[in-house]
Parts: C-alpha cells; sequence; structure tokens
C-alpha cells in the first residue's frame, strides 16, 4: 500500500473541494484520507502525550489550581496545564491555549499580551471550572529572541494568532487526555480551526478576555 499527500486541481484551474476529491477518487478508484483521519488514528495507535508531574496550589488569580505537566514525545517538549475545578465532559469547558512570552507574562510589560494570564485564570476562577494551557517552545536563545519581541520563539502580529493556528495540536492533545469535548475558548480574536474532531474537540463558543 501507499499514500500520497497533494493538492489537486480541478480543470478550471482551481482548488479541489471535498465534493470534487470524492468524484476524483470514485472515477479513478482511488482511497481519500483526511487529516481529522489521520490524527484519529494516531491518536488510537501512537499515544504521544504522558503526564509526567502535578502540583496543587493557590493563586491570587482565580485560587486553587492544580498544575500538571505532559510530554510530548513526538516533539519531546514538556507543556503546562493549569486546571480548575472538576471538568465535566457532558458540558462545555472553558478553555484558554496561551504561548507563554516572558516580558507581559511575567514581568508585566504593557501592550497587547499585557495580562492576559491574569485575566484568564481570573475569569476561569469565576466560573469555577476550566484550563489553561501554557504553550511554550524553549530554545537556546530564548531569551534573546523574547527581547527581540518574538516571545521565545513565537513571531506573530496578532497576540493570539501563534498557540491556536500553529501549536493547537500539542494543546489539543492534552484537553482530550484531560476529558474534555466541548470547548468554549477564551480568546480576544476569532479562530476557524481544522481537524479538531480528530481529537474528539469541538469549540462550541467563543468569549472574549476583557
Amino acid at each position: 500500500p501507499a499514500g500520497v499527500i497533494c493538492e489537486i486541481m480541478n480543470d478550471d484551474g482551481s482548488m479541489s473541494r471535498m465534493d470534487d476529491l470524492v468524484r476524483f477518487a470514485r472515477q479513478h478508484d482511488l482511497k481519500i484520507g483526511t487529516i481529522r483521519d489521520l490524527i484519529s488514528y494516531r491518536r488510537e495507535h501512537d499515544h504521544m502525550i504522558e503526564r509526567r508531574g502535578q502540583k496543587t496550589f493557590t493563586s491570587r488569580w482565580g485560587g486553587a489550581w492544580t498544575a500538571i505537566a505532559f510530554y510530548n514525545r513526538a516533539t519531546g517538549e514538556e507543556t503546562m496545564a493549569l486546571v480548575k475545578g472538576a471538568i465535566d465532559p457532558s458540558k462545555p469547558t472553558l478553555v484558554r491555549m496561551h504561548m507563554l512570552s516572558i516580558f507581559p507574562d511575567v514581568f508585566g510589560e504593557t501592550g497587547e499580551r499585557d495580562a492576559l494570564v491574569r485575566r484568564a485564570m481570573e475569569i476561569i476562577g469565576e466560573e469555577g471550572s476550566g484550563v489553561l494551557v501554557l504553550l511554550n517552545r524553549p530554545s537556546a536563545d530564548y531569551v534573546t529572541r523574547a527581547m527581540q519581541g518574538s516571545g521565545g520563539g513565537a513571531k506573530s502580529d496578532d497576540p493570539d494568532e501563534t498557540p491556536i493556528q500553529r501549536d493547537y495540536g500539542g494543546g489539543a492533545q492534552i484537553l482530550a487526555e484531560l476529558g474534555i469535548r466541548e470547548m468554549m475558548l477564551l480568546t480576544n480574536t476569532h479562530h476557524a480551526l481544522a481537524a479538531l474532531e480528530g481529537y474528539g474537540l469541538s469549540i462550541v463558543g467563543e468569549r472574549p478576555i476583557d
């Protein structure tokens, strides 16, 4: 068996959509696999996320939390999830996916990202339950990149774009591991995410961080 990842064009030069691809596959006796199918297969056969540590603490921002360290076997990176209260898979969970940036998040630098972590924790605390996933991509030049305004590895004109568009896959695996099914995203920017169903997740709404 063999597989090919490619872009297929229609006769008029436009990019083929799913309906076009289904007709093409039937015409040439081919099978189609979507990104969602690939994610579902890997979730079933390759368990990439494992818990490595856990700590409970009380914060001025939202009260009692449980911090859980997750290790990604594919990337060799650790990610922290802050969990507030009990996760009920039958109900939407308030979720913030956040790319750590040392100056605004640690030192309180003013700007677009000012107080996003604090406000997210306060909002989740008021709600009584929810999850804050702190995405991080450490590198040898992390401090220098942070000083240059790239957040230690994240370059984006939109302060919310990087964690969602580039790293949501790892975060999505963590959310699935925590038993989350439906999410209410804490974000100041609208996001259209593909293939979340492959992780068993869906976004039911968005809530601004004010």
